[in-house]
C-alpha cells in the first residue's frame, strides 16, 4: 500500500464521515432524527462498510487461522502487556497535557466544530464534572446508555484496529518498511479524524504510539487494548452520571 493508496484507504471513509457529520447530521436533526442515531450512523457506517468490503474480498472465513495470521491477532506475551501498560500511562499524560489545545484550535475557521455536535466531542465543554446529557439524551437513570456506549466501543475498537492496524499496516510495511507506523498514524489522525481536526494535537500521541507498537511487536491486539482502554475511560464519567453520583 503506497502513499497514494494509503491516502485513499484512510481518506475516503474520513471524507464520508466528515460530510455526514457536518452536513448530514444537521439535516437529520431538522427532520427530528435523534442525535444519538444520526451521529452514530454518520461516524460508524463508513467504517463498518469498509471492513465488510475487506472481509468479503479477502476472507471467506473470518474465524480461520488464516484470518488471525493475516490480521496478526496473536496471543499477547508478557512484553506486550508491559508495552500496553507503559504506553497507556504515557499517552494519557500526553493527552491531558494537550487537552486544552482543542478549544483553542477550534476557534480557527478551518478547524471549527460541526453545528450539531455531541457533548463528548465538543472541545468547549468540560465533562470531567459529570454529564447531564449524552448525545442529547438525559443521562441520569438511563442505564441503556451504558449498553449503547459498550456497543459503540466494540464497533470503534474492533472496526478501526482491524482496518488500520490489522489490514492496512502490514501492507504499508511492504512499501515504507520501518516507517510504516508513521504513515499509518498520520493517515489515521489527519484523514480518518478529519471530522474532529481541532484535536489533531491531542490525538497525535495515541495516533503514533499505537501503530508503532503494533508494527514493532507484530500484534494487533496491542492496538485493540490501547485504543479500547483509552476510550473506555468515558465510563468513569458516564456510569456515575447515570447513577446520579455526580
Amino acid at each position: 500500500m503506497n502513499l497514494a493508496q494509503s491516502i485513499l484507504f484512510f481518506g475516503l471513509p474520513g471524507f464520508v464521515i466528515l460530510v455526514a457529520l457536518y452536513f448530514g447530521v444537521p439535516i437529520a436533526t431538522s427532520l427530528g432524527i435523534p442525535l444519538i442515531v444520526s451521529w452514530t450512523a454518520g461516524l460508524w457506517l463508513p467504517i463498518i462498510l469498509l471492513l465488510c468490503w475487506v472481509l468479503v474480498r479477502h476472507f471467506r472465513n473470518p474465524k480461520s487461522d488464516e484470518f488471525k495470521e493475516r490480521f496478526r491477532l496473536k496471543k499477547l506475551q508478557r512484553g506486550d502487556w508491559i508495552a500496553i501498560a507503559v504506553a497507556f500511562v504515557a499517552v494519557q499524560v500526553c493527552e491531558i497535557s494537550l487537552s486544552r489545545t482543542g478549544a483553542i484550535i477550534s476557534e480557527m475557521w478551518f478547524f471549527s466544530t460541526p453545528s450539531v455536535i455531541p457533548e463528548l466531542f465538543d472541545p468547549g465543554l468540560d465533562i470531567e464534572a459529570g454529564l447531564s446529557t449524552f448525545f442529547a439524551v438525559p443521562v441520569e437513570g438511563n442505564w441503556w446508555l451504558l449498553v449503547f456506549w459498550l456497543g459503540w466501543l466494540v464497533i470503534n475498537i474492533g472496526g478501526e484496529e482491524l482496518l488500520w492496524r490489522g489490514y492496512a499496516l502490514p501492507l504499508q510495511e511492504r512499501v515504507f518498511g520501518g516507517y510504516a507506523w508513521l504513515v499509518n498514524g498520520l493517515c489515521w489522525n489527519l484523514l480518518v479524524h478529519a471530522f474532529m481536526r481541532w484535536n489533531f494535537l491531542t490525538l497525535m500521541p495515541v495516533s503514533l504510539v499505537i501503530p508503532y507498537l503494533v508494527q514493532h511487536r507484530k500484534n494487533t491486539w496491542i492496538g485493540i487494548y490501547l485504543h479500547g482502554l483509552g476510550n473506555a475511560l468515558v465510563l468513569l464519567i458516564l456510569v456515575p452520571s447515570i447513577a446520579g453520583w455526580i
